[in-house]
């Protein structure tokens, strides 16, 4: 029983110890920063705590949907008209995942009616971008969803560029 009293007072006391330790630590105490506040600039803290400029805060995180939950938005086909401007301007960066989802948007009429010429050139430029299912995609929009006026129009529109 003894041994066990003795025990937690030695512990108390450490911790008693480090909690003095740690108020000790400060650079200053509130006197000197009230000299400084009050203009004693001749103290070289003073001079010193004036010249440390404070960190820069970290970057804000971003005010609207990320790409992330936009592209889980559309494989549940419930995508917002903000959801759409997020994906036409990472489709303008050339974001190969926002051209990809802005494609099947386009060709599904998700967001907006359905433009199956903008889905094909989406494609081709998603396939250009790296997407390996762009071009199949690109073919079974020309084979399937096309007419034929359309057909020509991005035939031509691909031999001018």
């Amino acid at each position: 029983m003894h041994g066990s009293a003795l025990l937690r007072w030695f512990i108390s006391a450490i911790l008693v110890l480090a909690a003095c330790g740690s108020a000790q630590a400060q650079f200053y105490d509130l006197d000197g920063v009230y000299h400084c506040v009050t203009g004693d600039n001749a103290n070289p803290a003073c001079q010193a705590a004036a010249t440390k400029t404070p960190p820069v805060p970290p970057p804000p995180p971003p005010a609207g949907p990320t790409v992330e939950q936009v592209l889980a938005r559309v494989r549940t086909q419930k995508v917002t008209p903000a959801d759409i401007q997020l994906l036409q301007e990472h489709a303008a960066a050339k974001e190969p995942r926002a051209v990809d989802a802005l494609a099947w948007c386009k060709l599904n009429g998700l967001g907006g009616a359905p433009d199956p010429v903008a889905a094909f050139m989406l494609y081709g430029d998603a396939a250009r971008l790296g997407i390996t299912t762009a071009k199949a995609n690109q073919v079974a929009v020309f084979e399937t969803r096309l007419t034929p006026e359309q057909r020509q129009f991005v035939l031509v529109h691909q031999q001018t560029q």
